[in-house]
């Protein structure tokens, strides 16, 4: 906030000069184009000089190395084509551009290790199982998608766009360069006669999901007169064999079309045992969101939450009763047996959840998470009942006693891993607190079978050098694990940190 303060307050100043010399001119971009907050500043500045002079800075941007910061020179230079107000004065140096940004398009990070036919495979694995993950192993679609964004809005008026977007849209070899192009297509040529046609066959066959439900999505919101959208719609939630597609298609419909008296009958019945489970429990999420009041809700929520043969409706089901229907008298005593004897552990971990933060105050709450913390069967529910502890009921006498015993015997690495990580959060003060870290550190058990996974002692590890930093054994410890942990990933993280330590 500072930095962009900063930078308006020198553009300000910058406009009361009027004048500048070149080389003090390409220095601003130097000290700052891998500044964010600066970009906006920097863009005008480009717009208000000589065209000579914007030349040159183009010029320096285009030239310099950064892939280390997700090409933001590249991403800043098209900003400032666009506030060019005479773009034939730059021409040359624009094209050039244009053929750089379009090269984006087809980025590989050199540093990926994942063959390039698993990419999407790999990322919807990640996506859905550790979130942490996703920002690295995302990098190249960012850029990618970033590179299209930049043509359609610095060169909409190009007659090169939108051929080139079309052509991308419908058989470029990259998902996420074909979702942007349906994204652009939909929103800055929603006249062009051949924008919906593109749009309904992507939503169709495209082999990508992400692409597919992207255009659903741009058809509900772009296109929600035409007559067909509705009908089309309704067909794409039944007949696409991903769930996400699905699901959107049933939120765009409950949420675009709220109104029409043909809605909340065909979410009701798709809350029935015939229509898919992802249609089902994006309906029962719909329909206790916006139809709370309509007499047959809370019966269709309870019915699913109960009866339904699918755990992810049941769990869905069960958190919009906690959350929509805190009031009725049946909601609490359901969820308290739900968390402790459903025999689907994701409904027992979200009654669970619920529990805990709905109802606090009641004295059976806690007593039910200390159980589930200590003795379900389930990695998850245990994982959750013990963060939920750890957040809620701090200054219990029992809560810290359960968190030192799941971060040092749990059977499961996740639940071990959360434990830690609540300890060092909540606890970093209290006696025995570096001294149990350093033992998780050295000693918990853990061995990697996926990339992915949180290994607990490098959880400890993180936390000595963030909490305890001036302390010898720290740096002791980290020399240690640096050589000598037979996690080889955890041996990195240590090296790294130790060349960090020791710099200081």
């Amino acid at each position: 906030m500072i930095l962009s303060l900063y930078a308006w307050e020198f553009f300000r100043e910058f406009e009361k000069q009027k004048t500048i010399e070149l080389d003090d001119l390409i220095q601003v971009y130097r000290e700052h184009w891998r500044d964010e907050s600066w970009h906006e500043v920097l863009g005008l500045m480009a717009g208000m000089v000589d065209a000579k002079f914007t030349d040159e800075v183009l010029e320096y941007l285009i030239g310099e190395n950064g892939e280390a910061e997700k090409f933001s020179n590249l991403f800043l230079a098209a900003e400032c084509v666009s506030e060019v107000k005479n773009r034939n004065d730059i021409a040359a140096i624009a094209s050039k551009l244009r053929e750089r940004v379009k090269e984006l398009t087809k980025y590989e990070n050199s540093s990926a290790s994942t063959p390039q036919e698993d990419d999407n495979l790999v990322w919807e694995i990640r996506r859905q199982a550790v979130p942490a993950h996703q920002e690295d192993d995302n990098l190249v679609y960012e850029i990618r998608r970033q590179a299209v964004a930049a043509i359609a809005a610095t060169w909409k008026d190009d007659p090169e766009t939108l051929p080139w977007l079309k052509q991308r849209a419908q058989s470029d070899d990259d998902w996420a360069v074909r979702e942007a192009a349906v994204q652009e297509l939909a929103r800055g040529w929603k006249d062009d006669p051949e924008t919906l046609p593109i749009l309904k066959q992507r939503a169709q066959s495209d082999d990508d999901w992400a692409v597919r439900e992207a255009a659903v999505q741009e058809l509900a919101r772009g296109w929600k007169d035409d007559p067909e959208t509705l009908p089309w719609l309704k067909q794409r939630t039944q007949s696409d064999d991903n769930w996400d597609v699905r699901e959107a298609g049933v939120q765009e419909l409950a949420r675009g079309w709220k109104d029409d008296p043909e809605t909340l009958p065909w979410l009701k019945q798709c809350t029935q045992f015939y229509y898919n489970s992802d249609v089902r429990r994006a309906a029962v999420q719909e329909l206790a969101q916006g139809w709370k009041y309509d007499p047959e809700t809370l019966l269709i929520v309870q019915q699913l939450a109960q009866y339904d043969d699918n755990e992810d409706v049941r769990k869905a089901a069960v958190q919009e009763l906690a959350r929509g229907w805190k009031d009725d008298p049946e909601t609490l005593p359901w969820l308290k047996q739900l968390a402790q004897s459903d025999d689907d552990s994701d409904v027992r971990r979200s009654a669970v959840e619920e529990l805990a933060r709905g109802w606090k105050d009641d004295p059976e709450t806690l007593p039910i998470l200390k159980q589930r913390a200590q003795s379900d069967d389930d990695s998850d529910v245990r994982r959750s009942a013990v963060e939920e502890l750890a957040r809620g009921w701090k200054d219990d006498p029992e809560t810290l006693p359960i968190l030192k015993q799941r971060a040092q015997s749990d059977d499961h690495w996740a639940v071990r891993q959360a434990a830690v990580q609540e300890l060092a959060r909540g606890w970093k003060n209290e006696p025995g607190i570096f001294e149990l870290l350093c033992e998780v550190a050295i000693h918990n058990p853990f061995d990697r079978k996926y990339d992915w996974q949180d290994n607990p002692r490098q959880t400890a590890l993180a936390a000595m050098i963030e909490l305890y930093p001036d302390r010898p054994q720290t740096l002791e410890l980290v020399r240690d694990r640096a050589q000598n942990d037979r996690d080889q990933k955890l041996r990195n993280f240590a090296q790294k940190k130790l060349a960090e330590l020791e710099r200081q």
